[in-house]
């Protein structure tokens, strides 16, 4: 019984000795060290103290879309392709070495011109354009991000959730539309024209995970996420009617909608050609169904949509604290989705502001 007694607390006094991988480095690491670690080093998230803030922009050409059938149509050809702007500002904050909190907001700006349409009568000719634009700020992404309580060599694991809050305007402004006209000749051009704003105009939350490998300069990564509307949502509807030869009212009504839920799967495979250089292909896929709308008091199931595109990107580290993020996306295959290509540049500051 001594003899046991005597082993237990040998076991018991190395366990001790010995410091937990996770919790303590084997060597201390200065901020320089910190904010160079090349991306087949770092872990999914940020380090203790680490403060890093985001800033993009997203150029796409809305020239191709995908109909129910998966089958590829050139808008182009049909004369409504378009381009839209996408801004996005994010700040993350590394409360310790395992755990990341986020704040995200965007600001997008598109608009969509619909092919002209001519009529002609025995008295009148008439031109109908349409333009539909959707522009303004987008809900605040509140975000929290956990990984593995262990010093990252070559595995890593992380759970993120977190919420969209509703603070963007959700509801269409009202149409300007306008009517411009040819006495003499009878010829009339009318110009409608749709404000829509970019807020989902009820809560979504949001829950993934991520994974990371690496092995030498290689490193393979995969996250996985998921969103859902909290709730159904409370809309307006814009119609307009004709009152005289140039002047339009409008009236609005209210209708009920519920949001998709969305599933996204991201995977990359990443080669760090030098410490400040890392280049990545990235393969992104996502799928929306399950939500509705509501009109003239039926409600009507929203089309089933996915995308699957292929991205290839770099990083390159400017300075300790600046690092330039490029990237380019193709898509191959989808359904009931536009196809545009897209670049997407961002720069990232990095500091630890309570770190010496």
């Amino acid at each position: 019984m001594k003899r046991k007694v005597l082993i237990s607390l040998i076991i018991l006094s190395l366990a001790v000795q010995v410091p937990i991988n996770g919790q303590r480095d084997s060597k201390p690491r200065d901020k320089y060290t910190l904010l160079t670690m090349p991306y087949n080093q770092r872990p999914l998230t940020l380090y203790r103290g680490h403060f890093q803030v985001n800033a993009g922009y997203k150029f796409a050409v809305r020239a191709r879309t995908f109909d129910k059938n998966g089958d590829l149509i050139v808008l182009k050809d049909e004369g409504t392709a378009s381009v839209f702007h996408y801004y996005f500002l994010q700040m993350k904050y590394g409360i310790t070495n395992f755990l990341e909190l986020s704040v995200e907001t965007n600001y997008l700006k598109h608009g969509v011109r619909s092919l002209t349409t001519e009529y002609y009568s025995l008295t009148d000719n008439i031109t109908v354009n349409s333009l539909t634009t959707k522009k303004g700020m987008g809900d605040l992404l509140l975000l929290g991000t956990a990984r593995l309580p262990i010093t990252y060599k070559w595995f890593d694991f992380a759970l993120k959730g977190g919420m969209f809050v509703p603070t963007a305007k959700y509801e269409p402004l009202k149409p300007t539309h306008t009517v411009t006209s040819v006495t003499a000749v009878n010829t009339f051009t009318v110009n409608y024209h749709y404000n829509n704003t970019n807020g989902y105009g009820v809560p979504v939350y949001i829950l993934g995970a991520g994974a990371k490998f690496s092995f030498s300069k290689l490193s393979l990564e995969t996250d996985f996420s998921f969103r859902s509307p909290v709730k159904e949502g409370e809309n307006i509807r814009w119609n307009e009617t004709l009152t005289t030869a140039k002047t339009f009212t409008y009236s609005n009504k209210s209708y009920k909608y519920l949001l998709d839920n969305t599933v996204e799967f991201n995977a990359s495979l990443h080669f760090q050609a030098t410490g400040w250089f890392n280049i990545e292909l990235n393969s992104n896929y996502s799928k929306s169904k399950g939500g509705w709308t509501e009109n003239l008091g039926n409600k009507y199931r929203n089309p089933e949509e996915y995308l699957f595109s292929l991205e290839p990107a770099c990083e390159i580290q400017i300075s300790p604290a600046l690092k330039i993020y490029e990237l380019a996306g193709f898509p191959l295959l989808g359904k009931n989705r536009d196809a545009p290509f897209y670049i997407f540049i961002t720069l990232s500051y990095n500091l630890f502001p309570f770190l010496r």
